[in-house]
C-alpha cells in the first residue's frame, strides 16, 4: 500500500429541482455545478498528499445517486458530500448506501462567510446549507453511519485545513480496512501480549496478516546484489554521519533494508512486524545482523515496521504515520516522578521523518548488539521538542468489536539524554494527573509494553478513525 498515494475520493453534492422555480430555474443548476468545481479545486489545494477524483456530481434524484455510485471503478478511500441547499436525504442516501464501507465526510459549505445586507428569500435557497446538512445527517446518524461534518466558508483557508485533515483521517481508516501487515516469523516465546488472532482482526477491521517464512527474508537478503547495496551505501552517507565501518555488518545491514523494501513491494504491504532473533537472520551465519536499520528505513518510507513480531503495534504504526507524519517504534522505559516525565527508547528502530533537518542522524553500529559477533547498524537521533502523541492497539475484552486504540497526548520536552543507545526523546503526558497516575491510566487501558509515538496532538483523529472502523478507542490524560 503506498501511503504516498492520492487520496481517492467521490464529491458529490445534493440538489433539488424543486428551488428552479424560484431560484434562477436551469441557472441555479449551473450555480451548484460551478460551486461543486470550486470545492473540488479547495480540496486539491489543501491536501499536500493529493486527491484523485473517482466521480464527482449532483445528486438530482435517488435514481441520480444509485447511478452514479454504481459506476463508481476501485477501491475509495472517502465520499466528500458537499451540501450547500436542501435536498431530500434521499438524493444523497441512495449514493452512500451503495457504498456503504467507505467513511464519509460532510462539507456544510457556503460560497460566501456573511450574511449579505439583501438578504431575501434566494438566499434561503442559495446558501442553504443549515438546512441541507441535518437533512442528510440526521438520517446518518439514525442509521448509525459514522461521518464527520466540516463547516465552512469555500474560500475560508482555515476551512480549508480542517477538511483536508477530516479527508485524511477518512482516508486511514480506508487505509487500514485495505492493510497487509507482513508478519516475519512468530514473536518470542512468553510474548503474547504483541499478538493478536489473524481471523479476529480481519473480521474486526479487514486488515490482513500476511506471514513470511523468516527463511524468505533470509533468501531474498542474500541475494542483494553489490550494486543496490553500494546505492543504500551513497544514500546513507547523503543521509546521516557515519560511525560504522562498511565492513561484513555494515554491508549486510544495507542488504537487509533492500531485501525489507523488495518484500514490502512484492507483497504490496502497508506495515510489518519481524522477530529477528531466530537461526535464519540474527543467530545465523548468512545474514547474522539484526535489520533495525531496514525497518528504520521502511518506516521513514511510509510503511512502518515493528520488532519482537508486534502486529499490534503495527496497527497503531500505520495510524501514527498518516495522521502525525512520523511514527516512532519505542517504550516508555523509565518514569521521573520528579518532573513528571518518561524516558522514551526502543532497540534500535527509527524514522527519519522525525529527525529535525537542522541536525544530522548518527549511523551506526546498534549499542545493543555489540556482543553479536556480528554487529548491525541503526539510527540515532534524539527527537525534537514539541507535541506529541503516543497510539496503541490492542485486543480487548470490553470492546464489542474485541480491539481498542489506546491514544495518549502530551509533549516531548527539551530534556536531552544523549547517552540513550537509540532514537528517543523524553515525554511528558499532557493532563495534570502526573506521571504515575497518567502512566498507571496508560497501563490500565489495556496497551502493551510497546506503542507508537507521533507528532502532534491526534487523539480526536485517532478516535474518528476507530468510528469509522467500529472499533474502541481510550483517551488517557
Amino acid at each position: 500500500m503506498n501511503q504516498s498515494a492520492p487520496v481517492r475520493a467521490a464529491v458529490v453534492s445534493p440538489y433539488w429541482t424543486f428551488w428552479e422555480a424560484s431560484a434562477g430555474g436551469p441557472a441555479l443548476r449551473d450555480d451548484r455545478r460551478l460551486l461543486l468545481e470550486g470545492a473540488i479545486d479547495a480540496l486539491r489545494r489543501s491536501s499536500p498528499g493529493g486527491i484523485e477524483v473517482a466521480c464527482q456530481g449532483l445528486l438530482d434524484s435517488p435514481e441520480t445517486g444509485d447511478a452514479l455510485a454504481e459506476g463508481v471503478a476501485g477501491d475509495l478511500d472517502v465520499i466528500l458530500v458537499m451540501i450547500c441547499m436542501a435536498a431530500p436525504s434521499t438524493h444523497g442516501l441512495a449514493f452512500l448506501n451503495r457504498l456503504p464501507s467507505v467513511p464519509v465526510v460532510v462539507w456544510s459549505l457556503q460560497r460566501s462567510r456573511n450574511i449579505r445586507a439583501g438578504f431575501d428569500a434566494s438566499d434561503i435557497t442559495s446558501a442553504g446549507t443549515a438546512v441541507g446538512t441535518p437533512q442528510l445527517t440526521n438520517m446518518l446518524a439514525r442509521s448509525g453511519r459514522p461521518h464527520e461534518i466540516v463547516v465552512g466558508a469555500l474560500d475560508d483557508e482555515a476551512c480549508g485545513v480542517r477538511l483536508a485533515r477530516a479527508v485524511g483521517v477518512a482516508a486511514t481508516a480506508s487505509a487500514l480496512r485495505r492493510a497487509r501487515i507482513a508478519r516475519v516469523g512468530q514473536p518470542p516465546p512468553g510474548y503474547a501480549c504483541v499478538d493478536t488472532d489473524a481471523g479476529a482482526l480481519r473480521q474486526a477491521t479487514g486488515i490482513e496478516l500476511v506471514d513470511v517464512d523468516p527463511a524468505e527474508l533470509q533468501r531474498r537478503w542474500c541475494a542483494v546484489d553489490e550494486a543496490s547495496t553500494d546505492g543504500l551505501q551513497r544514500e546513507a552517507e547523503a543521509a546521516a554521519e557515519i560511525a560504522v565501518v562498511w565492513d561484513v555488518a555494515g554491508r549486510r545491514s544495507l542488504a537487509g533494508a533492500a531485501a525489507l523494501e523488495a518484500l514490502d513491494h512484492d507483497l504490496d504491504i502497508a506495515a510489518g512486524a519481524m522477530n529477528c532473533h531466530v537461526p535464519e537472520l540474527r543467530f545465523g551465519t548468512e545474514v547474522g545482523v539484526t535489520p533495525c536499520y531496514g525497518l528504520g528505513r521502511e518506516t521513514s518510507r511510509g510503511i512502518p515496521w515493528t520488532c519482537a513480531g508486534d502486529v499490534v503495534t503495527a496497527v497503531a504504526m500505520i495510524v501514527g504515520k498518516r495522521l502525525g507524519g512520523a511514527a516512532l517504534y519505542h517504550e516508555l522505559e523509565v518514569m521521573d516522578f520528579d518532573t513528571d516525565e518518561v524516558a522514551i527508547a526502543n532497540s534500535g528502530e527509527h524514522d527519519m521523518a522525525w529527525c529535525p533537518a537542522s541536525r544530522r542522524p548518527r549511523l551506526q553500529p546498534n549499542p545493543w548488539y555489540t556482543d553479536d559477533p556480528l554487529t548491525g547498524a541503526s539510527v540515532w537521533f534524539e527527537l525534537p521538542p514539541g507535541p506529541a502523541s503516543l497510539i496503541g492497539f490492542t485486543p480487548h475484552a470490553g470492546e464489542p468489536s474485541g480491539y481498542r486504540f489506546i491514544v495518549a497526548e502530551g509533549h516531548i520536552t527539551e530534556r536531552s539524554l544523549p547517552q540513550s543507545p537509540t532514537v528517543g526523546g523524553v515525554f511528558r503526558f499532557a493532563g495534570e494527573a502526573g506521571i504515575a497516575e497518567s502512566w498507571r491510566a496508560w497501563a490500565a487501558a489495556g496497551v502493551n509494553h510497546h506503542s507508537s509515538c507521533s507528532p502532534g496532538h491526534l487523539a480526536g483523529d485517532v478516535a474518528t478513525v476507530a468510528r469509522y472502523l467500529d472499533i474502541g478507542c481510550v483517551q488517557v490524560a
